[in-house]
């Protein structure tokens, strides 16, 4: 099966070069990938409307869209006023999906500061956030990031409870929480997960932020061996495929050269998967 292979923006548009979104109509003939997942950032609201047309208009090709993160906190914390605010904040991100064309949703419903209420809560909103997705054609794709609750538990109930659910599997979290092998060899593999996110990580996470795993590293620059994870892996069903890893450097500059061969390593061992 011929996957779709994606480079995150968040892989040249970050914090070092001011979030200029411009970045990927500038770089995206130098960037050898089939299109682009879109990562949502709190710097683009109040702009989304341009972006999404500037998009359009380059012929952007944008399969996929990452919302926003932060999101997720509003959705767990259980008040009323931060509920309204995230499902206020999650429509705004599922509006930019459709207007840029994206027909999946990349979200993490949970973070590593959840506990078992925390996760309660924001599972318990799973049925309005699908509802606001359809309504605009996107599939929302929820990531097995980590959490001190097993991830792999409660994706299994999500898909319990909703047959339809499809997930995003990430190589980075699923091995920082131990869960490879039991997401890739169990049945939700083979039915459930619809897109990849391939990054890799040293074991370490951001000061006072368990399971935020820093920095994001490239394809063999960390833990994962990634040779015996895809001469394992069974067929991945799903249609995309995603590097996250970025390549700014601190001036904003960018490192393409280093970008195109790990989308290249990537492309190559997905024609066996």
């Amino acid at each position: 099966m011929k996957h779709q292979l994606l480079c995150s923006t968040g892989t040249i548009v970050g914090k070092a070069n001011g979030f200029d979104y411009r970045l990927i109509l500038q770089y995206r003939n130098e960037i050898c990938a089939d299109g682009f997942e879109l990562m949502m950032l709190k710097a683009y609201y109040g702009n989304l409307p341009k972006i999404a047309k500037d998009l359009e208009r380059a012929a952007i090709p944008v399969p996929l869209i990452h919302f926003e993160k932060d999101i997720t906190a509003l959705l767990g914390l259980g008040n009323e006023e931060s509920r309204c605010e995230g499902l206020r904040i999650f429509a705004e991100n599922a509006d930019m999906a459709q207007a840029v064309g994206a027909k999946g949703a990349v979200f993490h419903l949970w973070d590593g500061r959840f506990d078992r209420e925390h996760l309660k809560n924001a599972v318990a909103l799973l049925e309005t956030l699908y509802e606001i997705c359809a309504k605009r054609g996107v599939e929302l794709l929820v990531e097995t990031v980590p959490c001190r609750i097993s991830p792999f538990e409660t994706v299994s109930e999500i898909a319990e409870h909703y047959p339809d659910a499809r997930f995003t599997f990430d190589t980075r979290h699923a091995d920082f929480i131990g869960e490879t092998a039991r997401f890739t060899e169990s049945p939700i593999w083979k039915s459930k997960i619809g897109h990849l996110h391939i990054s890799d990580h040293c074991g370490q996470t951001a000061p006072g932020m368990w399971g935020v795993t820093r920095p994001i590293l490239h394809p063999g620059e960390g833990k994962i061996d990634f040779h015996a994870l895809f001469g394992s892996m069974q067929p991945y069903n799903g249609e995309t495929v995603t590097l996250e890893s970025p390549v700014m450097l601190s001036d904003g500059t960018h490192d393409l050269d280093k970008l195109n061969r790990s989308l290249s390593f990537i492309r190559q061992k997905m024609q066996k998967v």
